[in-house]
C-alpha cells in the first residue's frame, strides 16, 4: 500500500493561455513532390501566397522567405531544388499555421487564464498587436551609432561587468560560446578604471588624451570603438533587460529602421476559465514530476562544485563571488557552463528501471504505461537519496484535452504535460510587457531559505537575436545586473555587490555589504543548458540558490532515451510524457529514391514500431504535427532528416483528434505556475 500525500504546490494565480490566431491552415493545392520542375513548385507557392492572412503573417515571421517567395511568383526563377527549399518553408508554415501554440509572431498569442467552478472560453478576433524593433536591425543601428565618435560624444559608457582580468589580458564574452581576448595594455587599463562607473563617452576620451598625449584622436576614438564593437564597454544606448522596449529609451536613433523590421507580441482577444479540477490536476502533475525527477538532491556538476567549495574554504566560509568565479583565485565556474552540452553521466539504478520499464512496453506492444503510486516510489528511491528541498516555484505547460466544454465541466479531461520551467516566470516572463499582474504577483513567491530576499536577475541574452527573450519589466524590489548598462542605484545589485557562503552543506548567495541571503528570479525560457545564450555567470547566479532542490523539467527517461521507442507515462488523468520513436535516416532509402519509394519503406518501419500516421515532429523543443499519410507532410519529415545533423527524426504521438474541442478546435497550451505549498 502506498501512503498519501499531500500536494506539494499549489498555483500562483493567473496562469497564461498561449493559443494559434487561426482555426484552419490555409488550403494547399496537391504537393508537386521532389521531382517537380520550377514552373510547378512556382504554382504551388502562387495557390498558397495567395490567401492574404497567411502571406501578411509569414511576412511577419520571415521577411526574407516572405521576399523571396514575392520574387519566385514574380518570374525570377531560380533552381528548381531552391525553388522546392523555399515551397518546404512555407508549407511548414502552413502546417504551424493553426496546429502550434507557442507564441510567434501574429501566428500564436497569449491571454490570462483563471481558475473557477465552471468553465467558460470567449474568443474574438480584435487581438493587439505589441511592436518591438527586431533584435538584429535595432543591434546594427546601434552598432553604427557607436563607431561614430562623434554622435557618441554626449553618450554614457561603462566597463561590462562580465569582463575580467587574467594573466595580463582582458576577457569578455561574445557571441555564444565564444570569448574575446585583449592584451591589457595601459591605454585598457585606464579605461577599465575610468569606466567602473558611468562616464560620458568624451570624457573618457579626455582621459586617454591627457595621458597619452602622443596617441593620435583616430588611434583612440579607433580602441573606444573597438572595446564597443566587442562588448568590453557597454553603451547607454543598448537599454538593460528590465526594459521591455528597448528602443523606448534612444534618443535619435533612426526608428524608421528599426520599426520596419518589428517584431510583435499579441495579446489575444480572449477571455478563458477552467475549473478548479484542472488547476488540482496540474498540481498533482508537477508534484509527480518533481518527485520524479532525475537528481533529488541537486545535479552532480553542482553537487561536486559545492564540495570543492567545503573542501577549499570551509563551511561558514563567505567568499566574495567575482574571486570565486574566477578560474586563477578561486574556483572558477562549474563544469560544463559555457558548453553546449554537459558531460555524459553514469548509468544508474533509476536508468536501469526505465529501460526495464520501456523495454517491457516494448514488447508487450503498448504504447502507453499507467504510473501506479508504487512505481513512483520505487523510481523515486531508485534516483538516490530522497530530496532535502522542495523547488519553491516552477511553471508547468500543459494541453487540456477534452471534446467539449461540457465534458470538461463533468471532469471528463486530460492533460498532457509540454514542459516544467526551472523557476515561476520563465515562460511567462516575456510577456509581463502585456499583462504587468503577472509579474506582480511573483513578489511574493516562497523561498528555498526562509527569509532570504527575492531579486529579479537581468542580463542580455549571449545571442543578439534573442535579445527580446529576456527582457522583462522589473517586478521586484531589487535587481541583479550582469553585463549591462546600468547606472548603481539603491535597488540595483552588480556581480562584485555579490557573496557566496556555505550552510548546512549547500551554497547560497548574499548581499556582500549586509550578508543577507538572496534568491534571484530570472524571468527567462532561454535553456541554460543546451545552447549557449546566457553568459555563464548569469547561468550561475540563476542556479545557485537551487542547487540543492530537484531540478524539474519534463519527465527524463535518462539512458532510455536512446531506445528507439518509449512509452507515454500516464499517471491519473494526466500523460506526463507522450509516446516517442526515434526514426533513423539508415532505416530508408537515399536521395536517389522517390518519395513513393521513401514512404513506403517509411510505412514498413511505421508498421514494425506501431507509429500512428499523426505524429509531433520535435524540434529541440519544439513539435510540428504531421499527418504521414499526406505527401507534404512526408516530404518535410524527409526534409528534416536529411538536414538533421545526428541523422534521426524524434517523433511524438500526437493528441486525439478531438483534443481541443472544448476551446473550438483552437490549438493551445496553458501555462500554469506553481508555488510550493506552505
Amino acid at each position: 500500500m502506498t501512503r498519501s500525500r499531500p500536494s506539494l504546490y499549489r498555483s500562483t494565480g493567473d496562469s497564461m493561455l498561449r493559443a494559434a490566431v487561426s482555426l484552419s491552415a490555409p488550403k494547399t493545392p496537391e504537393w508537386p513532390g521532389p521531382g517537380a520542375t520550377g514552373e510547378q513548385w512556382r504554382a504551388w507557392l502562387t495557390r498558397v501566397w495567395a490567401d492574404n492572412a497567411f502571406r501578411q503573417t509569414v511576412a511577419g515571421a520571415s521577411p526574407d522567405l516572405a521576399h523571396r517567395v514575392e520574387e519566385i511568383i514574380a518570374g525570377r526563377l531560380p533552381s528548381a531544388r531552391r525553388l522546392r527549399r523555399a515551397a518546404l518553408a512555407v508549407a511548414r508554415y502552413t502546417i504551424r499555421y493553426a496546429q502550434r501554440s507557442t507564441p510567434f509572431g501574429r501566428f500564436a498569442g497569449v491571454a490570462l487564464v483563471g481558475f473557477g467552478p465552471a468553465s467558460a472560453v470567449r474568443f474574438g478576433d480584435q487581438h493587439e498587436i505589441v511592436g518591438r524593433p527586431d533584435p538584429v536591425a535595432l543591434d546594427a543601428a546601434i552598432s553604427a551609432w557607436e563607431a561614430d565618435s562623434e554622435r557618441m560624444a554626449d553618450v554614457e559608457v561603462c566597463v561590462n561587468n562580465l569582463a575580467r582580468r587574467q594573466s595580463g589580458r582582458v576577457f569578455v564574452p561574445s557571441e555564444g560560446p565564444a570569448e574575446y581576448s585583449l592584451a591589457l595594455s595601459p591605454a585598457l587599463a585606464l579605461i577599465l578604471d575610468a569606466a567602473r562607473t558611468p562616464i560620458a563617452y568624451s570624457e573618457l576620451a579626455d582621459k586617454l588624451a591627457a595621458e597619452f598625449p602622443q596617441t593620435e584622436k583616430a588611434q583612440r576614438t579607433a580602441l573606444l570603438g573597438q572595446l564597443l564593437q566587442v562588448r568590453v564597454l557597454r553603451s547607454q544606448l543598448r537599454a538593460p533587460a528590465t526594459v521591455a522596449n528597448p528602443l523606448g529609451p534612444l534618443p535619435g536613433l533612426p526608428r524608421e529602421s528599426c520599426d520596419r523590421t518589428a517584431t510583435v507580441d499579441l495579446r489575444l482577444d480572449a477571455a478563458v476559465r477552467l475549473p478548479h479540477a484542472v488547476e488540482r490536476e496540474a498540481q498533482t502533475a508537477t508534484a509527480v514530476l518533481t518527485r520524479l525527477a532525475t537528481h533529488p538532491a541537486g545535479t552532480p556538476v553542482w553537487r561536486r562544485y559545492t564540495e570543492r567549495f567545503l573542501e577549499r574554504y570551509g563551511e561558514g566560509a563567505v567568499v566574495a563571488l567575482e574571486q570565486l568565479t574566477d578560474p586563477g583565485r578561486g574556483l572558477g565556474l562549474p563544469e560544463g557552463f559555457g558548453q553546449v552540452v554537459e558531460p555524459p553521466r553514469p548509468m544508474t539504478r533509476r536508468d536501469r528501471l526505465l529501460l526495464e520499464l520501456a523495454g517491457t512496453a516494448a514488447a508487450e506492444g503498448t504504447r502507453a504505461v499507467m504510473l501506479s503510486g508504487a512505481m513512483i516510489e520505487r523510481l523515486e528511491a531508485a534516483a538516490g537519496e530522497p530530496a532535502a528541498l522542495t523547488p519553491p516555484h516552477l511553471e508547468v505547460c500543459v494541453q487540456v484535452q477534452a471534446g467539449s466544454l461540457r465534458a470538461l465541466d463533468r471532469g471528463d479531461f486530460r492533460l498532457r504535460v509540454a514542459t516544467v520551467s526551472r523557476a515561476a516566470g520563465s515562460m511567462t516572463g516575456r510577456f509581463w510587457h502585456l499583462f504587468p499582474q503577472l509579474g506582480e504577483q511573483h513578489a511574493t513567491l516562497p523561498m528555498v531559505e526562509p527569509g532570504a530576499e527575492l531579486a529579479q536577475l537581468s542580463f542580455h541574452a549571449g545571442r543578439v537575436p534573442a535579445d527580446l527573450l529576456t527582457r522583462a519589466p522589473q517586478a521586484l524590489p531589487r535587481v541583479v545586473s550582469v553585463g549591462e548598462f546600468r547606472h548603481r542605484g539603491p535597488g540595483v545589485l552588480f556581480p562584485c555587490d555579490l557573496a557566496v557562503g556555505a550552510c548546512d552543506g549547500r551554497l547560497y548567495l548574499a548581499e556582500a555589504a549586509t550578508g543577507r541571503h538572496l534568491e534571484l528570479l530570472a524571468p527567462t525560457a532561454i535553456n541554460f543548458l543546451w545552447n549557449n545564450y546566457t553568459p555563464p555567470l548569469a547561468r550561475f547566479l540563476a542556479e545557485i540558490s537551487r542547487a540543492a532542490a530537484p531540478q524539474v523539467t519534463w519527465f527524463d527517461w535518462g539512458a532510455a532515451w536512446t531506445l528507439p521507442f518509449t512509452p507515454a507515462l500516464h499517471y491519473r488523468r494526466t500523460v506526463l510524457v507522450a509516446a516517442r520513436w526515434q526514426l533513423p535516416a539508415r532505416a530508408l532509402p537515399g536521395r536517389a529514391a522517390t518519395l513513393e519509394q521513401w514512404a513506403g519503406q517509411l510505412r514498413a518501419w511505421m508498421g514494425r514500431f506501431k507509429v500512428p500516421e499523426r505524429v509531433l515532429l520535435a524540434e529541440d523543443d519544439q513539435q510540428l504535427p504531421l499527418d504521414l499519410s499526406l505527401d507534404m507532410h512526408l516530404d518535410v519529415l524527409r526534409a528534416h532528416l536529411a538536414a538533421s545533423p545526428t541523422g534521426v527524426a524524434v517523433l511524438h504521438e500526437a493528441p486525439p483528434p478531438d483534443a481541443d474541442g472544448w476551446i473550438g478546435g483552437r490549438a493551445h497550451s496553458i501555462v500554469v505556475p506553481m508555488k510550493a505549498a506552505s
